[in-house]
This record gives structure tokens, sequence and C-alpha cells, in this order.
């Protein structure tokens, strides 16, 4: 069985432009570069990138255009959805992981992160080790979205006690909003 590499649109362009200049420089099929690009940058061949896209093409629509939640993995025990408006997305974290690190060392009081420092992404590597261990994520499948961050709470609380910890909603990272109503009448209050 071959694994699967998550591979976003934009970095499947990336290969087909880095084919094309394969292909001019060396005199080789268009085939041939596909292949060659994919195999660079650890793939077996050009399919399997397709196949992988293709894998990760929920998740990705989901996270840009679409809900996607994240609960502590302790409260995702009690999270059950038989109509499957919410499925679990494994794939998700790799999308969402660096919201929630900016958003727990802004909350451990380091202001200044910067994407560019160097040891940015050696400490969410880091982190992202740790981190995957403590949340599970979903992926809402309705094609009619909630109207509201809220209403995504009050449709994620339908299914389980404990609301969202974080929601991805058209691409925007939310905290669970304090005030906001569940789907059982009570109020989220936030005690920071």
């Amino acid at each position: 069985m071959r694994r699967t590499i998550l591979i976003t649109a934009v970095e499947v362009e990336k290969l087909k432009q880095r084919a094309r200049k394969l292909k001019r420089a060396n005199g080789i099929t268009h085939n041939e570069a596909l292949d060659e690009a994919a195999k660079a940058v650890g793939f077996d061949h050009w399919h399997h990138v397709a196949e992988s896209a293709k894998t990760f093409a929920p998740t990705e629509h989901a996270h840009h255009f679409g809900v996607i939640i994240a609960l502590d993995i302790k409260d995702a025990q009690d999270f059950h959805d038989p109509s499957g408006q919410f499925v679990e997305d494994d794939h998700a974290f790799s999308l969402c992981a660096s919201d929630i690190y900016v958003r727990v060392r802004e909350a451990d009081g380091d202001d200044d992160i910067d994407p560019n420092d160097p040891t940015y992404k050696e400490d969410l590597n880091e982190w992202m080790f740790d981190g995957l261990m403590n949340y599970v994520f979903f992926r809402y499948t309705n094609p009619e979205l909630p109207a509201s961050v809220e209403e995504v709470v009050k449709l994620a609380t339908e299914h389980c006690y404990w609301p969202p910890e974080y929601i991805w909603y058209k691409g925007v990272m939310h905290d669970c909003p304090d005030g906001s109503e569940l789907a059982d009448g009570r109020i989220i209050h936030r005690f920071e």
C-alpha cells in the first residue's frame, strides 16, 4: 500500500511548474518531467502526487471555504454524529497546527512570533509532535454552511456535551466564542 503524502493544490501547481522547467531544460517528455518533479520531493511518481492531492482535497476545501472544528482529545471521545455532518479528519491538523501554535504562544505571553525566524519552524515542528496528541479534528461535510461561528458551536454541541476548542470558519480560526449558546441551552463563559 502506498503512503499518502499531504499536498495542497498550491504545492501541486508548483510541482507542475517545476516539471515544465525540467521538460524544457532536459528535452524530456511531459510525463517524464512530471515523474521526475514528483520523485524530487519524495513521491513515487506523478500519479502518487495526484492520488495524494485528491485525498487531501476535502480537508483543504473545508479549511479554506467551510468548517473544521478541533476538540480536546478527552472531549472528542464524547463526540458522536450519526448523521455524518461532522467527520473526523486526521489530515486537518497539518493545516490548522500553525494557527493553534501561534494562539498557544500568544496565550503564554509570547507576542514576538515571527514565522520567518529560522527557529520558528523548528519550534513549530517540535510542538506539533506533542500538539497532535491533544486535539481531534472534525470536518463539516454538509454543503450548506452554518450562518455563523456561533451556529457552528450549536451544531457541534448537538453531538457532544463539550464545545469545540477552536473553529476554522471560511478560512479564519476562531476560539469558541464567549457567550455562545450551546445546543442544550448552556452559555459559554470564559474565565481568564
